[in-house]
């Protein structure tokens, strides 16, 4: 029979969120633990908390805040075999997201969150828990990038999505999930081949704030003001258009103001607003009917990320380099 101290060290990072949230109000996750004992069948647990609120106050500071303190953990502590990073639902692919990029490790890096209260009629935060633990401490998690398990399912940083704050709300899109925490065994079908953590070229350490990036939006009679806004007033050193799909590209009248910013030196991305669409990069040995502009190869394509995503790639991004060539290259690469 393992004992306690043969079990392996799980660092939970505690960040606030429904998962903590009681009807007193959000709890230190030690007291979320109490009520969860199954956990500690499968490790054991050491809590840091970096802060308790709603993942709709989350600003990009608390990006840098969580990776620093994951990051800290694993350097200064050899003996964790893996992070688990409670989040709230409303931004925790993002922060996700972020730990992918930021966090140099192989050692598994996991968000768990809840739609439902802790103690309410249909808490799903605890069964969550208790699937992110087993999934942390799985072997096949190593070197698999930051993972969020929700509802038994193992999602990639880069694809997760939540689309409803229904049971099933996380989804990944037409990718599909990495695998699923089943009642008798972890199972992993598929990896990323995006690069991450241990492969990635960013690094917590060297990141001391991040620019301002902001998202426009294509529709019917968008026009430039919100984009003039953006950089004027906001100083945005980046764009990200949630343009048509499959294209990306932003409405007819907002383009004029993009090729304005461009010509400026802010780099300007496009993603598809319909979410399962890979932006296709413009060729100058293209045929009819896909003739492009020769203002398209001004812009980066954002590949298949969510406008929320590519927001925060090029946030990353804009922290090393500023050339179009080179920011392209990080969108083909991440």
């Amino acid at each position: 029979m393992t004992s306690a101290r043969d079990l392996p060290l799980v660092k939970i990072i505690a960040t606030g969120g429904t998962i903590a949230n009681t009807a007193a109000g959000r709890a230190p996750f030690e007291r979320i633990l109490e009520d969860v004992p199954e956990a500690s069948r499968y490790a054991r647990f050491e809590v840091e908390e970096v802060s308790r609120t709603g993942a709709d106050a989350f600003t990009p500071d608390n990006w840098l805040q969580i990776s620093r303190a994951v990051d800290r953990a694993l350097r200064t502590q050899p003996e964790i075999a893996a992070v688990i990073v409670p989040h709230g639902t409303f931004t925790a692919e993002e922060t996700a997201y972020f730990l992918n990029l930021t966090v140099r490790t192989e050692k598994p890096i996991v968000v768990v969150c809840s739609q439902r209260a802790h103690g309410v009629v249909g808490n799903d935060g605890d069964f969550n828990f208790v699937c992110a633990t087993r999934a942390a401490v799985d072997p096949q998690a190593r070197g698999q990038g930051a993972l969020v398990v929700m509802d038994e399912c193992i999602l990639p940083a880069r694809e997760v999505l939540k689309t409803s704050g229904r049971k099933g709300g996380f989804k990944t899109r037409d990718q599909g999930v990495l695998g699923y925490v089943d009642e008798d065994a972890v199972v992993f079908y598929r990896g990323t081949r995006r690069r991450h953590t241990s492969g990635s070229e960013f690094n917590i350490a060297e990141i001391e704030t991040l620019p301002r990036v902001d998202i426009v939006y294509a529709y019917p009679g968008a026009d430039g003001v919100g984009i003039r806004a953006f950089v004027d007033q906001g100083k945005a050193q980046g764009i990200v258009v949630a343009g048509y799909t499959f294209s990306g590209a932003p409405a007819v009248d907002q383009k004029a103001e993009l090729q304005r910013v461009i010509a400026q030196g802010i780099p300007v991305v496009l993603t598809a607003r319909g979410g399962e669409n890979r932006v296709p990069l413009p060729r100058h040995d293209a045929a009819p009917p896909y003739i492009p502009a020769p203002e398209d190869f001004l812009y980066v394509g954002g590949d298949n990320l969510s406008p929320q995503k590519a927001r925060l790639l090029l946030m990353v991004a804009l922290t090393r380099t500023k050339d179009h060539d080179e920011l392209q290259r990080i969108f083909n690469e991440y």
